[in-house]
């Protein structure tokens, strides 16, 4: 559409059909007798324009109108695949988590990358709770690492190589908790709270042998020491000293056996090795009765003999309500110093009698035995009294 002017000097709009051009591009009569229409003509020109606007509004309303319903249909059809996709996730989540419960959706679980640097993450806060001597925690978080890692229990989806290497590293970390802890029992200051502590992780590390082992080790040192602390009272008292001896050795022994049975219980291995571990420790109680004994010619060798055996029986029976018969070995190793000692003494006292026998002549009247003759003996028989008063004075003092 192009402008023109008129005769009148007025712009008219020109269309084709103002052109007057039929199909074949040919202009027609009507054409012809517009392009000389007079100035009346604007008015109706302008009113098939105003028509023809009108017309267009009303089409592209309803255009607009039927753009609209259209909107709302997708809207409510993508409504409605919404909720049916929902009502499917939910149907297909619940037959899943029946079907895998109570293990987590496959979607949750974590990616190789991130189980690995889980991995990682947990065993440098093993080496720093060890670094810490935090032995309990360390403890607790590898017993909670085997019981819920699934690779663990030979369920996860890793190859075999990586689940041997983490095994292996975890055996590493045991290993050198078990290090630590072995060195915490050894030390000669140690409590036996604290040896408890020690001995209870090993016994969660699977260690029970070698933590029965460090308790007997703890309790020989233990009694060794109380041994070489009582050694220099031997010669101030002879006759009691093998007594009080063998109430610190079996008194150390009845204690391992109770510390024992509430440790590791009634397990028949542990109760073979008190058994051996108490032997020993007999054998060492008379052997250093032996080292430190008076002579075996003295009386106060026989009484401490004497009292030595009767106190020991006594702790054997005692120890014999704990499960331990100890009695018969006691006896056996006893038996030839007791021996030696009753030889000894009796050799002492014929010795005595024959030279009171070959010197009753010859012997002047003792002054022990001066006061008690003087006023029942005479001269004649004098010699004869004093023979048997020395002669009692020996079975006294043998305990005869």
């Amino acid at each position: 559409m192009e402008n023109i002017l008129d005769r009148n000097g007025y712009k008219t709009p020109r269309t084709k059909i103002d052109e007057g051009e039929d199909g074949g591009g040919r202009m027609n009569g009507v054409a012809k007798r517009k392009e000389f229409t007079p100035l009346g003509g604007d008015s109706k020109i302008s009113k098939m324009i105003s028509e023809e606007a009108v017309e267009v509004k009303h089409e592209l309303i309803e255009l607009q109108k039927h753009i609209s319903a259209q909107g709302i249909l997708v809207q409510d059809l993508m409504t409605g695949v919404c909720s049916e996709l929902e009502e499917w996730n939910q149907s297909s989540n619940n037959v899943t988590e029946i079907q895998h419960e109570p293990e987590l959706p496959e979607l949750l679980e974590p990616l190789p990358n991130e189980r690995d640097d889980q991995k990682i993450l947990f065993l440098e806060n093993i080496d720093v709770l060890v670094a810490e001597h935090k032995f309990e925690e360390a403890l607790e978080a590898l017993e909670a690492e085997e019981k819920n890692s699934g690779e663990l229990k030979g369920s996860g989806n890793n190859s075999s190589d990586d689940v041997s290497s983490y095994k292996s590293a975890l055996s590493e970390r045991k290993a050198m908790l078990e290090h630590q802890l072995v060195e915490i029992a050894e030390q000669p200051s140690i409590s036996f709270p604290e040896l408890k502590k020690a001995l209870n992780g090993l016994i969660k590390l699977g260690k029970g042998p070698r933590a029965h082992h460090v308790m007997l080790k703890f309790y020989k040192s233990h009694l060794q020491k109380r041994i070489e602390a009582f050694l220099p009272s031997s010669s101030l008292c002879p006759e009691t000293f093998p007594s009080t001896l063998s109430k610190i050795v079996f008194s150390v022994i009845s204690l391992t056996i109770k510390q024992s049975a509430l440790i590791f219980g009634d397990n028949p291995v542990y109760t073979n090795r008190i058994v051996q571990w108490a032997e020993w420790e007999i054998e060492y109680f008379v052997r250093v009765v032996k080292e430190n004994a008076p002579s075996s010619e003295t009386v106060s060798a026989l009484r401490a003999a004497c009292i030595c055996t009767q106190a020991s029986l006594n702790y054997c029976s005692i120890l014999e309500t704990q499960g331990l018969k100890m009695s018969k070995l006691l006896l056996v190793l006893l038996r030839p110093s007791v021996e030696e000692v009753l030889e000894s003494n009796f050799r002492r006292a014929r010795r005595v009698v024959l030279d009171i026998a070959e010197s009753a002549e010859c012997c002047p009247l003792l002054p022990q035995f001066a006061s008690s003759l003087s006023a029942i003996a005479t001269s004649s028989s004098s010699m004869l009294v004093e023979s048997g008063m020395r002669f009692m004075h020996i079975v006294e003092a043998l305990g005869l």
